[in-house]
């Protein structure tokens, strides 16, 4: 063996004290939610037709991912988590089509300072208000408004976040990314959460522009308690979309894969736009535990919209019931029960956050799923 060359020793003296404090680890992680659903007035060949499919799950989207951290010593770490969505049904990629459309970030965090994050992330206030809707926001349209309303998921997001006791604070913004007018496609957002052994209260206001100027602007605040068996959940919503407001449907260009719906049409197909639309959306829930095993929920959301078509305004009511048995610590079987109301102008709006039940007033849901995590 040849001996060590001068210049070798000393770059391993160098590294030696990183090489011992710097520890890391990688984790591969995921959930599938599968389920069985009935549904009626789905638009068919015959108008209002019921329907029965295989599809997502009612509560979570299926997901893989990565996640990881790295000690940089004195409490310190380096962290990632890249993390991708799909259907079970059909294999295809969710989001969109996006490699990572869930979550892609990296970060440093530090008890002390903080946590920064830059990457694809969740918005603040649809991370936020997760913790106010019993099912963490639902995964059909027909039990969760919110992603419609709030938005979910934003690139080109930076976030801090630190946490003083029982406080937290969180301050995002995403670059819109265009050349000459760097507002168009930005959004900002900040919230305050307490949280204190059984009891939750956060508050929280995001702002979005489109490409032209137009305004999406979200304030809302909400509450979980739980006492013995039973938590319930209270969330209030003020979403304003401005007329014209538009979200693109291209790949890097303004508002792209968040979720949010735009406010550009009157009637669908129409070019006319809308005047200013608001949702006033209200949500309370409870959960009972039966067993350390076993779950009931019960939950009932209220929007109330105005700027529909014009000067119309519309109504839509959202309910469900679900039982929720686990099998072990990973896995979970459920059967969910859903209806929807709409009234006035919701009936036929294209812009509605449960989308229309071919212009019919009503449509019930009901699904059997299984759920497990690896």
């Amino acid at each position: 063996m040849k001996p060590l060359s001068r210049t070798a020793v000393i770059t391993a003296c160098c590294l030696s004290p990183l090489l011992v404090h710097a520890q890391s680890s990688v984790t591969l992680y995921g959930l599938i939610d599968e389920s069985i659903r009935f549904t009626t007035n789905q638009s068919g060949t015959a108008g209002a037709s019921n329907r029965l499919q295989l599809t997502d799950g009612a509560i979570q989207g299926s997901r893989w991912g990565l996640k990881g951290s790295e000690d940089l010593g004195g409490g310190t770490q380096a962290i990632f988590n890249l993390e991708s969505g799909y259907s079970l049904a059909t294999g295809a990629m969710g989001q969109g089509g996006l490699l990572f459309g869930r979550q892609a970030w990296v970060g440093l965090t530090n008890p002390t300072w903080g946590r920064l994050r830059a990457g694809r992330l969740y918005g603040a206030a649809f991370g936020t208000f997760g913790d106010f809707d019993i099912l963490g926001i639902g995964n059909y349209n027909e039990n969760a408004m919110l992603p419609s309303i709030l938005g979910c998921r934003f690139n080109n997001m930076t976030e801090y976040t630190i946490s003083r006791g029982p406080l937290s604070l969180q301050l995002q913004y995403a670059f819109g990314g265009q050349a000459g007018e760097m507002a168009a496609g930005s959004t900002a957002a900040a919230d305050i959460v307490y949280s204190q052994t059984g009891l939750e209260v956060a508050g929280v206001a995001q702002e979005s522009k489109d490409e032209n100027g137009h305004r999406a602007v979200v304030v809302g605040a909400g509450a979980n308690y739980t006492v013995g068996p039973v938590t319930l959940y209270a969330l209030y919503v003020n979403s304003t979309r401005g007329a014209g407001f538009s979200v693109s449907t291209t790949s890097g260009a303004p508002l792209y894969g968040t979720s949010l719906l735009g406010n550009a049409n009157t009637v669908s197909g129409s070019n006319t736009q809308t005047a200013m639309r608001r949702d006033n959306y209200a949500s309370f829930a409870a959960r009972y535990m039966l067993s350390p095993a076993f779950f009931l929920s019960a939950s009932l959301a209220i929007d109330n919209v105005t700027g529909v078509n014009g000067s119309q305004s519309g109504k839509i009511r959202q309910g469900y019931l679900m039982a929720d048995y686990f099998l072990s610590k990973r896995t979970d079987v459920y059967a969910e029960l859903d209806r929807n109301v709409l009234g006035g102008a919701s009936v036929t709006d294209p812009n509605s956050p449960v989308s229309t039940f071919a212009d019919r007033s009503g449509r019930t849901g009901a699904a059997i799923g299984l759920r497990t995590r690896f």
